[in-house]
């Protein structure tokens, strides 16, 4: 019931716009946000007239029946185009084969009210598409359009499209063919954003001519090219689609008069070593640069002074890589080989090394190449650890951490399945928080003076006991609290060598480390 005082109304007096906020803004869903129409006389209105329609028919495993589904957006749509209300959002996410006959009826109706952005998930449980109706190409004030699992079904010779305040295309799972994706970019003269994934039905995607577009991802499409002219292109992203099993190449062409580029990702690329030295002397503005199972790619060589964030990933054939970027802050690698010859390392505040052996390979603790081995401590020995820096190393064969606070002498677990951070102190929090995930046995920390990890630990401690932290608990309450599955920390100080006995207590003996180090046991709760 509507709160009154001497018989006003004051829920019903509440301005439209904040009225509309809170059935738009809030993390109400469909059903929750409906029942708000009991508040007062006036939000049946309010809630039918809301300027963003978000319908979704499932949410986890509960399904709206198909009846009451419609109703849901039948009401709403047709009390917009009555009283031509601006519609600013028109959402779908459907489950029902049997809604796409309505569809149609409802897109055109979104349109005719002016939609700006207009958002459809056609269901996949099965190969079909939905069709879409021609009268979408007919959205003049569309800004942005987001399309799953339909179909373009224009005739280019005889339909007109008028996309000319588009923004944003986002077509996922979509069926589209070269002419008819010329055909829509060419009406575009305002995009800015496109992204197509896993599209059918293409073989190429030219995007020439496009003055305000910026960025472009095309991930998963099995194109054999992809030619872009854009003056301001800022961000470019290409994930190679595997075809039987194998990655099917595509010949990449980015012309960029203006050296706009500041983001480049990779993924799966046949790009050859000549072909990225060409696109870093084409575009020295890279500053983000992601390069993931590039298979051809052998020496990475990068002389670049804007290049800051650089993400190496699973790159089978590298043998070199050579950094030379001075304003470089952080820096991922994943891999089976330490391919690092030289490194601009004076500006790094971030570094992950994620080392890992093929499943075909076994390597026990303690065995290790000796060439691999040897440029990984040169690599780690390579940095201003009284920046505020400290060196976190996860051993994954023995799940084991050992952490340096400001070290002088450093000692890698002779292990090839090791994770190596080199991160700020202040960021300690996050990373054990992260490497408590994997369940680790032993921690083992070299402390400075006042260390920032010892002080860490006795809020890791009132977890285990279940003690409510409050907000400055710096570590996951979720996986601590509910799950409890971290139920006992024990410093290692006094405890029995028979406690202790293991391969990396054993290796810790061998080093000069054991009379430096502080050792912490964690005892998990058993799995299911």
């Amino acid at each position: 019931m509507a709160e009154s005082v001497d018989g006003e109304d004051r829920i019903s007096e509440l301005p439209v716009h904040i009225i509309h906020h809170i059935l738009c803004r809030t993390n109400l869903d469909l059903r929750e946000a409906a029942i708000t129409c009991v508040l007062s006389k006036k939000w049946h209105y309010y809630w039918l007239s809301r300027p963003c329609l978000v319908f979704r028919q499932f949410d986890g495993d509960s399904c709206i029946p198909l009846e009451d589904f419609v109703k849901l957006i039948d009401g709403p749509l047709r009390i917009h185009v009555e009283h031509n209300l601006h519609l600013a959002k028109f959402f779908l996410a459907y489950r029902d084969r049997e809604l796409d006959p309505y569809l149609d009826h409802w897109i055109e109706s979104a349109i005719k009210v002016n939609v700006s952005v207009l958002v459809i998930h056609a269901p996949v449980i099965d190969s079909s598409y939905y069709s879409l109706p021609d009268v979408v190409y007919d959205a003049k004030k569309l800004n942005t359009l987001w399309l799953s699992r339909c179909k373009f079904e224009f005739d280019i010779s005889t339909t007109h499209i008028r996309f000319g305040c588009l923004v944003a295309l986002f077509l996922y799972n979509v069926h589209i063919s070269d002419a008819q994706m010329q055909s829509v970019i060419d009406k575009c003269p305002s995009i800015r954003n496109i992204r197509v994934l896993a599209c059918k039905g293409m073989s190429k995607l030219y995007v020439v001519g496009r003055l305000h577009l910026h960025c472009l991802a095309v991930l998963l499409c099995k194109l054999d090219s992809v030619i872009v002219q854009a003056p301001k292109l800022e961000s470019f992203s290409y994930t190679e689609c595997i075809d039987q099993g194998n990655f099917h190449p595509c010949k990449i062409d980015i012309v960029d008069g203006n050296n706009t580029l500041q983001t480049l990702e990779l993924t799966g690329s046949s790009i050859t070593d000549q072909q990225f030295r060409d696109v870093f002397d084409k575009f020295p503005n890279i500053s983000v640069l992601h390069l993931t199972r590039c298979y051809k790619l052998k020496y990475i060589e990068i002389q670049s002074d804007k290049l800051n964030k650089v993400t190496l990933s699973k790159l089978e054939s590298i043998k070199k890589i050579m950094i030379q970027a001075p304003n470089l802050s952080q820096i991922d690698f994943e891999g089976d080989k330490m391919p690092f010859l030289s490194m601009d390392s004076s500006s790094l505040e971030r570094v992950r090394l994620n080392f890992f052996l093929p499943r075909t390979v076994i390597s026990n603790f303690g065995d290790v190449d000796s060439s691999w081995y040897t440029n990984l401590n040169h690599f780690v020995q390579n940095f201003n650890y009284s920046k505020g820096l400290m060196l976190v190393i996860f051993c994954q064969k023995t799940k084991n951490i050992l952490i340096y606070e400001n070290p002088r002498e450093i000692l890698i677990p002779p292990s090839h399945n090791v994770e190596i951070f080199i991160v700020p102190i202040l960021s300690i929090e996050l990373i054990i928080g992260s490497l408590l995930l994997n369940r680790p046995s032993i921690m083992s920390i070299l402390p400075c003076t006042d260390s920032k990890v010892l002080q860490v630990l006795p809020a890791l401690e009132r977890c285990t006991q279940n003690q409510n932290c409050g907000k400055e608990c710096p570590f996951s309450t979720r996986f601590f609290h509910k799950h409890r599955v971290l139920e006992e920390i024990i410093s290692c100080t006094g405890t029995s060598e028979e406690e202790m006995a293991s391969i990396w207590y054993t290796w810790l003996k061998s080093t000069s480390l054991i009379g430096k180090v502080n050792n912490f046991m964690f005892k998990w709760k058993e799995q299911a």
